[in-house]
């Protein structure tokens, strides 16, 4: 029953909508004003038919005005986030929080407009977006931590980071102030001879862009679900257009030269190269690849597993992906021939190392048998480029060249999804349009070959 109080000439309606995600009492109030030359009873029924409505509404919507949209985002994470999402995922999101929160943490959830979400997604395709500085190690610090008699280890243990940030400031690759501070203070080498900044000028990809889209509009569902707001603002949100982004993969004659050169690599980078050629996985399913996963009768792999990297926990095991990207595939006879290789070349080593080896069960080895740390595919295959003049590209151009083979060959869009372990056939439609509408322009190529050669002019040519 709404509260209804005599302010002057005008009335404070005022109505409780239960108790907000704290448990604090919400109430929300509104001011009628009776109009001019309105007797009592006109007074009185307007005014009780006003509150009734206001009565109605407030139930209908249960707002909370208290709620700040970075209290309730915080309330996400503990209470839903936590329980529903993978641990990766969650890292991915924390990183959307700093930039989120400065745009709308600060406003009440039920006040937040698309016109809001909209203006801050329109902000994040603009270049004058602030950037950390990239920083590249200036010094030889392979050499210098030898001459100070210390492993790459060590070293990484001293500076309080993980060795294969060590191993990337070695290679000149770029890393973030505080990591490059880090390596600097631990040896006592002030940071400008340690180190060059290159700030960073560039908008976020399309695909970080929907992320942000994707992580206020989970939080505003979240509210809807709670009865804390009426609808989600995202609903309404469109991305900007943005110039597709070509992807850089191998052609099949450079994919054939390197399956070349593989030949005379070590064996368990002929593996892992040859089978994300042939398989299309990404990397993180081939390195959780175990040799219970493979059946080399028929030639079959199981995919069941992700092999992950983070800060947080460091190297760990998780479920794939998705549901969908737990999946058999069948490969080819001198890919199976291969793994039979280096699975033979892993039982030897195992016996001359005894109780040294670590019975990981994993393809993708150190040599003492430890998962492989995934940096290390990357890094091997960016000198072996080098060292044979090809061109390089990162681990997951070997998935898109499996996709690009696969569409041009005719396989069906469905089938190509299952491959890859998509969720959707859409997933896999948007990523490769462009390799889909050059398969169709193909195929119609081809049916106007046909009928062009059985014309009467052709016959009689």
């Amino acid at each position: 029953m709404a509260y209804i109080q005599q302010r002057g000439d005008s009335y404070l309606i005022r109505v409780s909508c239960g108790r907000d995600a704290h448990g604090h009492k919400v109430t929300q109030s509104t001011t009628w004003t009776p109009k001019p030359n309105m007797s009592e009873k006109q007074i009185e029924r307007e005014l009780n038919k006003a509150a009734a409505l206001f009565e109605q509404e407030c139930h209908g919507q249960t707002v909370v005005n208290t709620t700040k949209f970075e209290d309730f985002a915080e309330t996400w994470f503990s209470e839903y986030a936590s329980t529903q999402l993978k641990a990766s995922t969650i890292i991915r999101t924390r990183q959307l929080t700093e930039r989120t929160y400065k745009a709308v943490g600060h406003l009440r959830i039920d006040s937040i407009t698309p016109r809001h979400i909209q203006s801050f997604i329109n902000s994040l395709n603009e270049t004058s977006l602030d950037y950390d500085a990239k920083c590249i190690c200036r010094i030889d610090l392979k050499q210098l931590i030898k001459d100070r008699g210390m492993t790459q280890s060590a070293f990484s243990d001293q500076a309080g980071v993980n060795p294969h940030t060590v191993r990337r400031a070695i290679d000149k690759q770029p890393l973030t102030p505080d990591t490059a501070d880090k390596i600097a203070k631990a040896l006592d080498i002030p940071f400008d001879r340690c180190f060059d900044k290159q700030a960073e000028g560039r908008t976020l990809s399309p695909k970080t862009v929907k992320h942000y889209i994707s992580f206020i509009s989970s939080v505003f569902d979240y509210a809807q679900k709670m009865q804390l707001i009426k609808n989600n603002p995202c609903a309404h949100v469109f991305t900007p257009k943005q110039k597709p982004h070509e992807k850089e993969i191998y052609t099949p004659e450079q994919a054939k030269q390197l399956l070349e050169y593989l030949q005379d690599a070590p064996l368990k980078y002929r593996a892992f190269f040859t089978l994300a050629m042939y398989s299309g996985m990404r990397r993180g399913e081939l390195l959780g690849l175990e040799w219970s996963d493979i059946d080399f009768d028929s030639g079959v792999v199981n995919i069941k597993r992700n092999a992950l990297y983070n800060k947080e926990q460091g190297h760990y095991t998780d479920t794939t992906k998705t549901a969908a990207s737990t999946r058999s595939l069948k490969l080819p006879m001198n890919v199976i021939f291969v793994l039979q290789q280096l699975r033979n070349e892993q039982l030897s080593e195992r016996l001359k190392l005894g109780d040294a080896w670590h019975s990981t069960n994993r393809l993708f080895t150190t040599w003492d048998g430890k998962a492989m740390n995934g940096v290390t595919p990357y890094t091997w295959l960016k000198k072996f480029c080098a060292k044979h003049d090809l061109p390089f590209h990162n681990i997951h151009s070997f998935r898109h060249l499996h996709a690009s083979l696969l569409i041009d060959a005719g396989v069906n869009i469905k089938t190509v999804s299952a491959v890859l372990g998509h969720s959707q056939t859409s997933t896999t439609l948007n990523i490769y349009t462009h390799n889909f509408q050059e398969a169709t322009a193909k195929a119609m190529e081809s049916v106007a070959d046909i009928l062009t050669d059985n014309t009467p002019a052709s016959k009689q040519a």
